[in-house]
C-alpha cells in the first residue's frame, strides 16, 4: 500500500515537473517575440494635414430679423426705426390792437358823423371808410362803434371810449393829510398772537381775540377749531 502512494506522489512529481517546463518555455517564447517587437524601428508615414474649414459666411441682416422682433431688451420689440416729427412751430403771436380813440359823440344830420379823438390829434368828426389813427372806421350806432385793423374788425361799446372825467381835487387829498385819532379805533378787534388760555383738565381754552389759525402749536398745544350748533368750538388740545 505505502509502495502504491509512493508511486503515485512520484508520478504527480513529475506531471507538475513537466508542466513547470512547459510554461516556461511559453512565457520565454512570448517574452523573446515582446523584445523582438519593441526592438523594431518604426516605419515614418506621411501626415496628411487635415482640410481646412470653410470660410464663414457674411452676416446678412435679414437673417436676423426674427431676433430683432423678439428681443427681451427692447421696449418695442421692432426693427423699424421710429422717427419722430418735429413739433409744429408755435403759432405767431397775435399783436395787441393799439390804444383806442376817444369817443365824444355823432351827429345823424346828412351823413352821419361820428367825433373822435386819437393820441395824437384833438377832437375831429369822422365818416364811415375814415381812418383814425390805425383804425378804419367801418360803422358806428347809438351802442357800438365799429373798427378795421390788420384785416379785423372790432366792435366796441360807446361808453367804453368815452374820455374819463377828471376825478375833482378835493378827492385827491392823500390820507396822511387827513387827521389820525390817537385813542384805539372802535370797532377793529386788534390781532393778538397765539395764547393758551386755562386749563380744564387735560384740555386749555381760547382766549378772546387770538386770531391763529386752526393746528397753530404752542407750548406743546395744538388749536383745535371744530363747528358746533352755536358756532366755531375752539379749544387747546396736547399733543401726544
Amino acid at each position: 500500500m505505502n509502495r502504491k502512494i509512493l508511486v503515485l506522489n512520484l508520478g504527480l512529481l513529475l506531471a507538475l515537473g513537466l508542466l513547470g517546463w512547459v510554461l516556461r518555455a511559453h512565457w520565454q517564447q512570448a517574452r523573446a517575440r515582446q523584445l523582438a517587437t519593441l526592438s523594431k524601428q518604426p516605419r515614418p508615414s506621411a501626415q496628411i494635414p487635415p482640410p481646412s474649414p470653410a470660410p464663414p459666411e457674411p452676416a446678412v441682416p435679414a437673417n436676423y430679423l426674427e431676433v430683432a422682433q423678439k428681443t427681451l431688451f427692447s421696449k418695442d420689440r421692432s426693427p423699424d426705426v421710429i422717427i419722430e416729427a418735429a413739433p409744429p412751430p408755435p403759432p405767431p403771436k397775435e399783436e395787441p390792437p393799439p390804444a383806442r380813440p376817444f369817443y365824444y359823440g355823432q351827429m345823424g344830420i346828412g351823413e352821419p358823423v361820428a367825433f373822435l379823438s386819437t393820441a395824437k390829434g384833438g377832437q375831429k368828426g369822422f365818416h364811415v371808410g375814415d381812418a383814425v389813427g390805425p383804425f378804419t372806421l367801418v360803422a358806428f350806432n347809438r351802442e357800438t362803434i365799429t373798427f378795421e385793423w390788420h384785416g379785423k374788425e372790432l366792435e366796441y361799446p360807446l361808453a367804453e371810449l368815452k374820455p374819463k372825467e377828471a376825478a375833482p381835487q378835493s378827492a385827491a387829498v392823500p390820507a396822511a393829510a387827513q387827521p389820525v385819532s390817537a385813542g384805539p379805533v372802535i370797532g377793529i378787534t386788534q390781532e393778538k398772537g397765539p395764547v393758551v388760555g386755562q386749563q380744564n383738565g387735560e384740555i386749555r381754552s381760547c382766549v378772546t381775540g387770538d386770531n391763529s389759525p386752526a393746528g397753530t402749536v404752542k407750548d406743546g398745544y395744538r388749536k383745535n377749531v371744530t363747528p358746533g350748533p352755536f358756532g366755531p368750538m375752539c379749544l387747546w388740545e396736547p399733543i401726544r
